[in-house]
């Protein structure tokens, strides 16, 4: 990837807001934001690098607050558009990404110094990264380390609206079971599809009203394992045993209304063959819709290469106290 070294420079427009309209989250985090944005980079490379258009939603936790100073942790993730991926007749030399629409993260250190009332001179450093989680090869994916600079225009100081108790989405404590989906190549000269499916089954239990700790068993099903390159009779008469993964993990979650920030780590306990690492981990959000049903998201890794983005549908219950949650309870 020598080849594609170079420079690079980008403009970020951002929305954030220090209200969420929940009082379990409003109350919870001290000088807690979130927001949305859109961001754009030249790659430095025109004809070999493109460029990038990316949309991210992001959350940013205090650091540190001062009368005229604030420092911040920014994390954000969200989808890009890169205009020169890999192609093997325009293209072959770009060997990081290797397609159009890619995932988008980012972790930033900022610092807010106030010049007056409403504006806000931005100072910051952190790391942009492009890739599509092995969705399609090649995918070594792209880092920018970069220094910012910007100005903050508030266009509201105070928020008159009273912040409204979140429903009861699902149990304090109990357990949760998913199944998931993710599609992936393992090679830029075959361009086969392969289909993987996942489940889980986790306890999870209360820490504070924004965190959860969970813990449990996960079983992937990944026919990427007995598949040799150019080789479809490889996966004819497969048993079961050839393509299982069991793995326990223990994971966390940020809890900011109905939108959580979660990171898995797993250990596998049997798996065909050392084709991948025994330790996982896994980032990514879940949105909480009420009466349990959870919505996933996913990058799993190994020792950073990424193996997949998955997307799952959980559902959480307590089987010694499921009732309806009310509209009217708050979370206890």
């Amino acid at each position: 990837m020598a080849n594609m070294e170079a420079h690079t420079f980008g403009l970020e427009l951002n929305y954030s807001s220090n209200y969420t309209g929940w009082s379990q989250a409003d109350e919870g985090y001290k000088h807690f934001r979130w927001g949305t944005g859109l961001s754009y980079f030249n790659m430095g490379n025109r004809n070999l690098n493109g460029n990038v258009l990316a949309w991210h939603i992001h959350v940013e936790a205090n650091l540190k607050k001062r009368e005229k100073f604030q420092a911040v942790l920014k994390f954000g993730s969200g989808v890009g558009y890169l205009d020169r991926p890999y192609n093997l007749e325009s293209n072959k030399k770009n060997k990081a990404i290797g397609s159009k629409l890619n995932g988008n993260m980012q972790v930033m250190y900022k610092a807010y110094f106030d010049l007056n009332k409403k504006t806000s001179l931005v100072l910051g450093a952190g790391v942009t990264h492009y890739s599509n989680g092995n969705f399609k090869r090649p995918n070594l994916g792209i880092n920018m380390m970069h220094l910012d600079f910007g100005l903050l225009q508030k266009i509201k100081i105070s928020e008159d609206k009273k912040p409204k108790n979140l429903p009861t989405l699902f149990p304090s404590s109990g357990f949760e079971i998913m199944a998931g989906y993710a599609r992936k190549q393992i090679a830029v000269a075959d361009t086969r599809f392969f289909n993987i499916y996942s489940s889980s089954l986790l306890y999870y239990f209360r820490h504070n009203k924004n965190r959860n700790w969970r813990m449990g068993t996960e079983v992937f099903f990944d026919k990427t394992y007995p598949y040799t390159l150019f080789n479809e009779a490889s996966l004819k008469g497969v048993k079961a045993k050839d393509i299982t993964e069991v793995a326990l993990k223990v994971g966390h979650e940020f809890m900011f209304g109905r939108l959580a920030i979660v990171t898995d780590l797993g250990t596998y306990l049997y798996r065909p063959s050392d084709y991948k690492k025994r330790v996982y981990f896994a980032i990514g959000f879940n949105y909480c819709f009420g009466r349990g049903i959870v919505a996933q998201t996913r990058l799993k890794t190994h020792m950073a290469v990424a193996d997949y983005f998955y997307w799952g549908g959980a559902y959480r219950f307590n089987p010694l106290n499921n009732k309806v949650p009310s509209p009217n309870q708050n979370w206890q």
